[in-house]
């Protein structure tokens, strides 16, 4: 399998020479182009084919959530991975509903970085633990107080503890000795059982009923 190739947008050019030196080399990630505005990227990314756009929420021309909006219309099939410095929860929520397939902060290390963007080319979500929290605690602040919870089987209990700590779907599989298929099997089950709709909200749930610790 070939490098997994990066498209980033951000408007800082001496935050996109500092990328190419944390990204390229032994991670199998490769940089292939770069855009300092959404009009250019949009314009460049007609030509390019990359697996990965990694973008800055905030750019010249567009700024905030809506950028990845922006980006999931124009290329639905490109799986988008927000770079921010922003961590407050109604910015993750409302770029994951958007679009987005990852969530980083700009303070994320070279380790955790590689690990999101190929996750997202590999078709999983990825949000970094350090905004992971205060998003669970806002959806436990929002849940309904008179929510109840099916019981959950042993491995399901299993699954929604490894999303707790923030596994992609590859790493549950790994770490449970299953296949990824089966994994998502049980996903969909637990999310129906707890009236979830996402990874964050079926932990949130699973947290509040105490199912997890």
């Amino acid at each position: 399998m070939g490098a997994v190739r990066v498209f980033v947008v951000e408007d800082h050019e001496i935050v996109i020479d500092g990328l190419r030196w944390m990204l390229e080399g032994d991670t199998g990630l490769e940089i292939v182009g770069h855009a300092q505005s959404a009009a250019q990227a949009t314009e460049m990314l007609a030509t390019f084919t990359p697996d990965v756009l990694l973008l800055d929420l905030h750019l010249s021309d567009r700024s905030g959530p809506g950028v990845v909006a922006h980006f999931a219309q124009e290329f639905p099939a490109l799986p988008i991975v927000v770079f921010t410095a922003h961590d407050e929860p109604e910015y993750v929520e409302e770029a994951v509903s958007a679009g987005a397939a990852g969530y980083l902060l700009k303070t994320a290390p070279r380790d955790e970085m590689v690990r999101a963007i190929q996750a997202a080319a590999s078709g999983d979500a990825y949000i970094q633990a350090e905004v992971t929290k205060p998003l669970l605690a806002k959806f436990a602040r929002e849940s309904r107080t008179d929510e109840e919870s099916a019981a959950l089987s042993p491995r399901e209990l299993e699954v929604v503890a490894l999303l707790a700590e923030g596994l992609a779907d590859k790493q549950i599989a790994i770490r449970l000795g299953l296949s990824e298929s089966t994994v998502k099997g049980y996903l969909r089950n637990l999310y129906e059982k707890l009236g979830a709709s996402d990874r964050a909200q079926a932990v949130s749930i699973a947290i509040r009923s105490r199912l997890i610790d």
